[in-house]
């Protein structure tokens, strides 16, 4: 008598008990088969006397029994792929909940609420007292209004007032007038101090004068100079204050030092609440909130602007208090056959025309070529950053990329906590939706904070682009905010699976920070291609440019952008003989100032100024210029930004002028022409170069090599692979 193997019991699930799967379960031999075949009924192998049937019908079982298996098989895969996706959108919805109600944030809101209250109630104090001597002043009033009414001066206006009501009244005012005079020859005259005189022109004329030897001489020589004029209390304290605001940039602790001045000199509110936020914008957070916690007890009113520069200091001093807080990370979204990216910006084409959108383009677009999926995502809001304003509805398609739009969100991004929180959420939402696998985001934290919260809500890995470079850590923090934004961005680092580097250089400054080689990649710039428009002007035969020698600069009005000196250096060639044209393709206030300055000049028929270029016209606004200018101010720093006005002039084969800087020359290396020393450098450079042609042609043919290598370090190919392997690796 056969044995029959018995089939084993499955759970009501449909799965089978880890104990049955063995080899003897899942693997028979033909003796099992027909003792299997038997159990079925026995009448499948009487009667047969055919070896080839009685094969055929053991085929036929055994087909049939893996055909089950193959269904049991992958009934069971796809319930563990949606208990898996079941799993992850669980966790997700645990981390949003552990954002909105995580302890340390509402324990640290709560005490400023509590905070708040106090000094509400200090000031409502003040105020009581503050009304008791708005009254007492009042009632002073009224008794100096009667007692000026019984003055001559007013008298005498009045006569003269009334002296023309009628002819008869015409008649009477000479005598009106002696009866006057008679009267005030035996009086006394008024007070000389009721109302100061000269405060305004005596402000402007030494704010002025203090403003030119701030200039010239520095700031402590003007404040030596105000105090020697030895003015009243508030004249002194607004010069003061205007020299501060020159300064605050320039001199963040003579700024300080200056306001500081100003409100001793003058202690109003105004004056304490600008020596507040004078030191909130030089970096203090613990300084300034005292200063500014001290004014509201004592009465001060904030205006709108007030209002929202306090919220934003006390988002400060609730983040230093708190950091940087992520949620738990979810399980790790699995590998697909197409790495999924991300790219999270702040602005982006068709609405903005930048080097952020540019940059943001040329690596979708290479990404996109080595068959990664690639979507862009901008922050909330944009382009308009208003919560009642309506979206337009699915992605802009600009060359077969993909741009997605967030709805906008209550939080301002300088109340950097919540901001944060809301925006994280939202990302990681729309993240989850478009299964991103990596997410790609700047180094600043605005847009790197949220981006970490919502790789933990999706399991996707974080790339940090580090277009800007922080401070190395052998610098000691200048500043409160410097230190609190330095220590978020070592979490960020921590938390990011791969950091990009955009210069020669910029590794070994990313390496001094300490982090390791294996997290980190150089990756140049690329510049993007667009279809030619056939709309395009041809701004070559301009009047203002046709057969001129073209100076122009293609971009963005960067503040350390020195316009100033390439209006006095086109002024100078032009005086010196040489037919020059200027083209400045970009839109701002700045390059709308530089071009009434050239028309003022008398060039208003050499410069043409078309504004921001249709990004299929910007290759023929790089053919109407000869010499690519871009000169840096003196006093400001440009190291520690990526340079891609100089990467898209490269690429498109200029003869470029620019200040020698670190950045600068690991980027143009012997294609650019640098500034000579002095303060006609940029005319003189310019002006060596328009009388050699065949230095402007060498030039050229250098930048075109350049251009290639940059291609070759801006490959993305590097990145891909090392995502790929990145994804590859199981978590932690």
């Amino acid at each position: 008598m056969s044995r029959v193997t018995e089939a084993p019991k499955l759970h009501r699930n449909g799965d089978v008990p880890a104990e049955h799967v063995s080899s003897r379960t899942t693997s028979f031999d033909d003796s099992q088969l027909e003792g299997a075949a038997i159990a079925m009924g026995g009448s499948a192998l009487h009667g047969s006397g055919s070896p080839a049937r009685h094969k055929a019908k053991l085929a036929a079982v055994s087909t049939l029994q893996a055909s089950s298996s193959d269904t049991e098989l992958q009934a069971a895969l796809d319930r563990e792929a949606a208990a898996t996706r079941r799993i992850r959108e669980l966790e997700a919805e645990l981390a949003e909940r552990s954002l909105a109600e995580d302890n340390v944030a509402l324990t640290t809101r709560l005490q400023q609420l509590e905070r708040d209250l106090d000094v509400y109630r200090e000031a409502k104090r003040s105020a009581e007292l503050a009304v008791l001597d708005t009254r007492s002043i009042w009632k002073h009033a009224e008794q100096r209004i009667a007692k000026l009414r019984e003055g001559h001066t007013y008298r005498l206006g009045q006569v003269m007032m009334t002296g023309f009501s009628s002819w008869r009244d015409g008649m009477r005012l000479p005598a009106r007038i002696a009866e006057w005079y008679r009267d005030y020859r035996h009086s006394l005259s008024l007070p000389a101090d009721l109302v100061p005189t000269g405060a305004a022109p005596e402000y402007l004329q030494l704010s002025e004068i203090a403003l030119a030897k701030a200039q010239k001489n520095g700031l402590a020589a003007a404040e030596r100079w105000i105090h020697d004029q030895r003015p009243r209390g508030s004249v002194l304290s607004r010069v003061l204050l205007d020299l501060a605001k020159q300064a605050r940039t320039a001199d963040p602790a003579a700024a300080v030092a200056l306001a500081k001045a100003a409100a001793e000199a003058d202690p109003n509110e105004g004056r304490i609440k600008l020596l507040a936020f004078t030191l909130m914008d030089t970096g203090s957070i613990d300084e300034a909130s005292a200063i500014l916690q001290e004014a509201l007890r004592a009465g001060a009113a904030l205006n709108a602007t007030e209002t929202r520069r306090y919220e934003e200091l006390m988002a400060l001093e609730r983040f230093k208090g708190q950091g940087i807080r992520l949620p738990k990370p979810v399980s790790r979204k699995a590998q697909g056959t197409r790495l999924n990216i991300l790219l999270y910006v702040p602005q982006s084409l068709p609405y903005h025309w930048s080097a952020t959108s540019m940059r943001t383009h040329a690596l979708a677009q290479d990404l996109t070529s080595l068959g990664c999926s690639v979507r862009v995502v901008t922050q909330p809001g944009y382009p308009v950053r208003n919560t009642g304003a309506s979206r337009k509805s699915g992605p802009d398609m600009v060359d077969g990329i993909a741009y997605h739009r967030m709805a906008p969100i209550e939080a301002a991004p300088a109340i950097i906590d919540q901001y944060a929180r809301e925006a994280g959420v939202a990302l990681g939402r729309i993240a989850r939706t478009l299964e991103a696998d990596v997410i790609m985001v700047s180094g600043e934290l605005e847009a790197a904070y949220p981006a970490a919260i919502a790789t933990r809500m999706t399991g996707a890995d974080l790339v940090l682009d580090c277009q800007r470079l922080a401070s190395t850590a052998d610098a000691a923090p200048a500043n409160d905010r410097e230190a609190l934004f330095r220590q978020a961005d070592d979490v960020l680092v921590a938390e990011a699976s791969l950091m990009l580097a955009r210069w020669p250089g910029a590794t070994e400054a990313l390496s001094a920070r300490g982090v390791p080689a294996e997290k980190l990649l150089l990756l140049g710039e690329n510049a993007p291609a667009f279809k030619h428009d056939e709309k395009t002007p041809a701004w070559r035969s301009d009047p203002a440019l046709k057969d001129r020698l073209v100076l122009g600069y293609v971009g963005d009005p960067y503040d350390d952008l020195d316009l100033d000196g390439i209006a006095d250096a086109f002024d100078k060639l032009v005086g010196h003989g040489i037919d020059a044209g200027l083209a400045v393709f970009g839109v701002g206030s700045r390059f709308l100032k530089l071009h009434e300055r050239l028309s003022h000049m008398g060039h208003g028929e050499r410069v043409l100024f078309p504004g921001r270029p249709k990004v299929g016209s910007i290759a023929e606004a790089y053919k109407a210029i000869d010499i690519f200018v871009t000169p840096s101010l003196a006093g400001v720093a440009r190291s520690e930004r990526s340079r891609f006005d100089l990467v898209d002039a490269l690429m498109h084969g200029k003869t470029i002028v620019a200040s020698d800087g670190p950045v600068a020359r690991a980027i143009l290396g012997n294609a650019a022409v640098w500034i000579e020393d002095g303060e006609d450098g940029l005319a003189e450079t310019l002006r060596r170069l328009a009388g050699d042609a065949s230095l402007r042609h060498a030039q050229q043919d250098k930048s075109a090599s350049r251009a290639e290598e940059w291609r070759a370090l801006s490959s993305a190919n590097a990145l891909v692979e090392r995502l790929r392997k990145a994804r590859a690796v199981p978590s932690s």
